[in-house]
């Protein structure tokens, strides 16, 4: 059996997240390969040797080159803050390396021209995590609008609500460290998400007009002082696509009574389509092509069960049972390894992370020329 070797960079909160999937992908699918978690990378050795020992690395180190010069690394797993994302992918694609890379993938105003211009770039298989397009709701959607059950898609609502920054007196985080952030707050690392979301299902955006949001300029740093915050806490877009369909994308961290809240809402001429991902098990659709009638007849959003109705045959559990957050995150993995393993290139990738990335870093330009600027 073929076995795939994988060097996690980043060994915090999405490093364990990224981890676990690739510990339970034998478990949800029975590949036909084998996964070795080879190689752990932290900001300390002592950090990378718990990882190493919890989760059944062959070796921890605290020098990311020691990862992306190990012969017998086949992917390169960056789970690092935002500002070293760019250095790691070019990298990774020097050594010739799979790359799976949390988003944002390069920081605000960073040029994106020599990962597109690399020479490894189509050679490697890639992915950008927007592991929300791998809910079975989402997929579901995707299929609707396919089959053209929405018709010309004329309207849309998205957001990413979070309630973490609300409160003045919560302490700054690594996204308000210009370090580690580089310049992308709340804009980049949640309403990437759902910009992804719409650009997957919809198409790709031709204008934005935004406004951003600050606040709190002044947050405790957790140590007793204060410290000046230096990204946004929200971001308010009006988006037009090319294909003619206007709507609103909302990214905050100041929702209050919100958890992690993502909501897409479409509008078409011959129907609608729901997904709220704190409803994951469900998609919801109303068919606008169905008779008025006395008593309202069958119009009304109709609930899909989703649940874990994947594409692919899965052996445990049964795709009978709920669904989960991290669920997306198992699958995204799996579909990425299922195109390392067959030589193919895999959406999304690098590619279309970096074309969010410029329709974001063209909604941080309209929000601080105060207009609206073309994709």
């Amino acid at each position: 059996m073929r076995e795939i070797k994988v060097g996690v960079i980043g060994a915090g909160f999405m490093g364990k997240t990224h981890i676990f999937g690739y510990k339970t992908i034998p478990l949800y699918y029975e590949p036909k390969y084998k996964i070795k978690l080879e190689g752990i990378c932290s900001k300390t050795l002592q950090n990378a040797q718990k990882a190493k020992d919890l989760y059944d690395f062959n070796f921890a180190t605290d020098n990311e080159d020691d990862i992306f010069s190990n012969k017998n690394i086949d992917v390169i797993n960056i789970c690092t803050p935002d500002a070293f994302h760019r250095a790691q992918i070019l990298k990774s694609l020097d050594a010739g390396k799979h790359i799976y890379c949390e988003k944002p993938l390069i920081s605000c105003g960073q040029s994106a021209a020599e990962i597109l211009g690399h020479s490894n770039l189509n050679k490697v298989t890639t992915r950008a995590v927007f592991h929300n397009r791998f809910f079975a709701n989402v997929i579901r959607a995707k299929q609707i609008i396919d089959e053209g059950r929405l018709g010309k898609i004329l309207a849309f609502r998205g957001q990413f609500l979070l309630c973490s920054n609300a409160k003045s007196t919560t302490p700054a985080g690594w996204r308000n460290d210009s370090s580690k952030s580089a310049g992308n707050g709340v804009l980049h690392g949640v309403g990437s998400h759902i910009s992804d979301m719409i650009y997957y299902l919809l198409g790709d955006f031709a204008k934005v007009y935004a406004k951003i949001q600050m606040p709190y300029p002044i947050r405790p740093d957790g140590e007793g002082g204060t410290v000046q915050c230096i990204t946004d806490e929200a971001a308010y877009i009006i988006a037009t696509l090319k294909n003619g369909a206007m709507g609103t994308i909302e990214a905050t961290k100041l929702a209050t009574g919100a958890a992690t809240n993502m909501k897409l809402e479409i509008n078409g001429e011959k129907g609608a389509l729901i997904i709220d991902l704190v409803q994951p098990n469900w998609l919801f659709f109303y068919d606008n092509t169905l008779p008025d009638e006395k008593l309202g007849g069958y119009k009304g959003y109709t609930r899909i069960e989703c649940i874990q109705n994947y594409d692919t045959q899965l052996t445990f559990p049964p795709g009978k049972h709920p669904i989960g957050w991290i669920r997306a995150h198992v699958h995204s993995l799996y579909d990425f390894i299922e195109g390392v393993a067959a030589g193919k290139q895999v959406a999304p990738s690098i590619k279309d992370g970096l074309y969010i990335q410029h329709v974001l870093d063209t909604a941080m330009q309209s929000a601080r020329q105060n207009k609206e600027l073309e994709i």
